[in-house]
């Protein structure tokens, strides 16, 4: 008998990866009560009012962004795990507007992870640290039974420049800055749906960021997609205000081939998780196969913003798609199918 060796990929090493394996909505908010109470004078976003990342004044020009995100690995490539991670660390920085100057790796990987790929992970954080204008200064490592990585971020913004998760206003535009769909593109863990998802998880959000500064008075809530999925993160969007959104999905905000997989079946195993936790947010549902686009995690997904209307053509050159419209209602997500 002949036996075969099949080599482990980093996606064997783990049971849930990318941003899928996010602790779901109701535990976060369980731990985060469970930390309230050391709040000091001088944090502008704390755990009170949970954003993106949390802010820090300094003085009266500059105000420190500090966040942090790791998840298991996403795709099975070293590189392009660390490179993703570390992009899908910085966006939160981005998503609040600020600047990233800094970051701490955080490495956790097993003892069946090759040095090699260790290796790897960190060049991919490195390259995209790089590139977007941050350097890494330091982390930490363990040995774990699953590999996780990432990075804690630190940056700078302005104190009156600080973007929101809410902050809508009636007659906004809800634009996003990628299409959705790697969720489900990573579920099939075929070699060319992995490719696909891979071409716009590696896209940073820094441009999207820098479109939206030039607009800044225009810009009114901003958030990143990611493990919540589209309806998750829009239901953050409106948990403080009485507005509704119009939701539109054209065809370029969802990518052709996770379409395909949609319609095929295909689910990751945050789907039902997604749906638990923020289908009582959006009236229209009906079972359809489509709908289970705005549940699917995102994992570096792109910046989702509500702005003026009278920057749509601005934005759009900018790669940004219109997905929806704010106005006055219930605090609900209303889905149009089609």
């Amino acid at each position: 008998m002949t036996l075969e060796l099949v080599a482990l990929g980093l996606r064997d090493l783990t049971t849930c990866g990318g941003c899928a394996a996010k602790a779901d909505s109701a535990l976060v908010h369980l731990l985060r009560q469970s930390a309230l109470g050391s709040t000091q004078a001088g944090t502008l976003i704390g755990l009170e009012t949970p954003d993106d990342a949390s802010v820090l004044e300094i003085n009266e020009t500059t105000s420190l962004i500090s966040t942090v995100d790791f998840f298991p690995p996403v795709v099975q490539d070293a590189y392009s795990y660390g490179f993703i991670s570390a992009l899908n660390s910085l966006s939160d920085v981005f998503a609040m507007g600020g600047t990233a100057r800094a970051a701490l790796l955080i490495c956790g990987f097993p003892s069946d992870m090759s040095e090699e790929d260790m290796v790897a992970c960190v060049a991919g954080a490195r390259d995209a640290c790089a590139q977007s204008g941050a350097e890494i200064i330091g982390g930490h490592t363990v040995r774990v039974a699953e590999a996780v990585f990432g990075m804690s971020v630190i940056g700078y913004v302005h104190p009156d420049q600080i973007w929101r998760k809410t902050g809508m206003r009636d007659g906004d535009l809800l634009m996003i800055s990628k299409p959705l769909g790697t969720g489900v593109l990573l579920a099939t863990k075929r070699h060319h749906d992995e490719l696909a998802a891979v071409e716009f998880m590696k896209l940073s959000n820094l441009p999207a960021r820098d479109a939206l500064a030039t607009i800044q008075e225009g810009v009114h809530a901003v958030t990143d997609v990611t493990g919540f999925g589209l309806a998750g993160h829009l239901a953050e969007m409106l948990s403080a205000d009485e507005f509704s959104i119009d939701l539109r999905l054209p065809a370029k905000s969802k990518i052709a081939r996770a379409v395909e997989n949609i319609e095929s079946g295909v689910r990751t195993s945050a789907d039902i998780r997604n749906r638990d936790a923020f289908a009582d947010r959006v009236v229209g549902l009906t079972g359809a196969s489509e709908e289970a686009i705005i549940f699917d995690p995102q994992t570096n997904g792109g910046l989702l913003a509500s702005v003026a209307k009278q920057h749509q053509g601005f934005l759009e050159a900018n790669g940004f798609i219109a997905i929806g419209e704010i106005s006055k209602g219930k605090s609900q997500i209303i889905y149009n199918h089609g």
